[in-house]
């Protein structure tokens, strides 16, 4: 039985997913490997909106205030948007009690944004910082820093970008700033100071950008990708699996399939030709089997006549002479016997179409064929229920199981007993001989039932048998409308199963 994972429809899919998959990877790989991309600047403008109508309302407020409650207003801002905020001014830094320190490069790049003209600043890299510059080593305390960065400003640098965004290290957090308007008493014009917002999350807790928009869109890309590739790929592995099964039929022998499959493509050219082939394979078996039942039938008449003719000169022989047409008789009547079988063959197949089915006990059927079969060396066993009854022809499944227990006496009679069983399951009559002999080669059980074919060495002429006797077997039960197949048991034996309708 075919494993679901190893169906074309599941590889289709699997690629498909796989390929999703390897297109996030490299889209990863690019933003964290290239340094002129930053997802930042993907998603920065959103988050700089954000800030810039929060940056308005702390800005009120701390007008509104004394520097004294400074730090607590940034508290309570930054308790609604999920984030900490800090304010930096010339020459002094306030931040919340949740934040113990401010990293170097911070303060760094954020009095140097105050120092630009315009409203802010975005900076790709951490401004590099040189031995002299010893005293940035060490990280501003947790309260108000004056004079902390005046002799290390960098150089003024201009930037096109309201906006601040950069990254720290050991913790890792995330920073964004803009400048916010700040006045004094003693100052009609607003202060340089810089707004920052700081989060352990790379999305600000969805105050710098909200993942979600994002993930709903990718989920919808996804579903409507599946939507659209799900019915493709049926589309192509539907007609596969139906010709698979088709094909699977014509090996076995049955030439009474068609598989309809009204398209144009590859699909629908190559359904046509499995039932192109299909025609002309029945055409030929047909062929063949009518040209060896003609044969024997042509043939019977002469040899009948021959071994007329030995008998009266074996009874006017004396001596030698008698032994020489004795053996010429055996050949004579190995030679009749392949005709017989030949005929029984050929009529079975060319006359399965004109067959009437009946309902029909089966145990009796079984009884005749063990008395016409069995020996008083052999014990035969049945086990068969009086009153399952089976749709066939009396005949062809006499004949069937005639075939079958003859090999079975021949080739396991000496080994142990033989069992003739049957049940009913699922509207089926499913009939089994087993016997306890050496079996058949694995590699033999699919050719068992071909014409013509024995296995060797176990089973050859001196044995007995032309090779026909398997192949009369399927064929009755075919006519019949049934299966049978044959199987190696364990741990020695040999069983072949009739199924039939009831």
């Amino acid at each position: 039985m075919t494993k679901p994972t190893s169906t074309l429809f599941a590889k289709i899919l699997s690629w498909f997913f796989l390929n999703l998959l390897l297109v996030l990877a490299a889209l990863t790989l690019f933003f964290a490997f290239q340094p002129q991309v930053d997802l930042h600047d993907f998603f920065g403008q959103q988050g700089s909106d954000r800030l810039r109508s929060a940056g308005m309302l702390i800005a009120h407020d701390l007008n509104q205030a004394q520097p004294e409650e400074w730090a607590e207003i940034l508290a309570r801002h930054g308790a609604i948007h999920g984030v900490d905020f800090v304010l930096i001014l010339k020459n002094k830094i306030f931040f919340p009690p949740t934040l113990k320190t401010l990293p170097k490069e911070v303060i760094f790049t954020s009095q140097d944004a105050l120092r630009r003209k315009g409203s802010g600043s975005r900076t790709r890299r951490l401004p590099q910082f040189s031995e002299k510059n010893n005293e940035l080593n060490k990280k501003c305390p947790s309260d108000m820093v004056e004079n902390c960065s005046k002799n290390f400003l960098p150089q003024e640098r201009h930037s096109r970008r309201p906006r601040l965004i950069m990254r720290s290290k050991e913790p890792t957090r995330y920073w964004f700033g803009t400048k916010i308007p700040l006045f004094t008493d003693t100052q009609p014009r607003p202060m340089p100071s810089l707004l920052l917002a700081v989060s352990d999350s790379i999305t600000g807790n969805g105050f710098f950008f909200d993942p979600l928009p994002w993930m709903v869109v990718a989920a919808a890309v996804l579903l409507i990708s599946v939507l659209l590739w799900i019915p493709l790929v049926r589309n192509i592995t539907k007609p596969l699996v139906r010709m698979t099964r088709a094909a699977e039929e014509i090996a076995k022998g049955n030439f009474n399939v068609s598989i309809h499959e009204p398209r144009a493509d590859e699909i629908g050219r190559l359904a046509k030709t499995i039932n192109h082939m299909t025609y002309r394979l029945a055409e030929f078996v047909k062929g063949q089997k009518r040209f060896l039942g003609d044969v024997a039938h042509e043939l019977g008449s002469p040899v009948a006549r021959i071994q007329f003719g030995l008998g009266v000169l074996e009874q006017r022989l004396e001596g030698g002479n008698q032994e020489r047409v004795r053996d010429v008789m055996e050949d004579v009547e190995e030679m009749s016997k392949l005709i017989r079988e030949l005929l029984a063959f050929s009529r079975a197949e060319m006359n399965s179409s004109a067959i009437e089915l009946e309902q029909i006990l089966l145990l009796p059927l079984v009884e005749a064929a063990v008395r016409r079969e069995g020996t008083p060396a052999v014990h035969i066993d049945v086990q068969i229920d009086p009153e399952i009854s089976v749709l066939a022809s009396a005949d062809l499944l006499t004949r069937a199981l005639a075939n079958i227990l003859r090999n079975a006496v021949k080739y396991a009679g000496e080994t142990g007993p033989i069992t003739v069983a049957a049940e009913k399951k699922d509207g089926l009559a499913i009939l089994t001989v087993k016997d306890s002999g050496p079996g058949v080669a694995e590699k033999y059980l699919d050719r068992l039932f071909d014409p013509f074919f024995r296995p060797e060495p176990s089973r050859d002429r001196d044995s007995g048998g032309v090779g026909l006797g398997m192949a009369i077997v399927k064929t009755c039960v075919v006519a019949c409308k049934g299966t049978v197949s044959a199987r190696n048991r364990e741990p020695k034996g040999f069983a072949v199963t009739i199924t039939l309708g009831c």
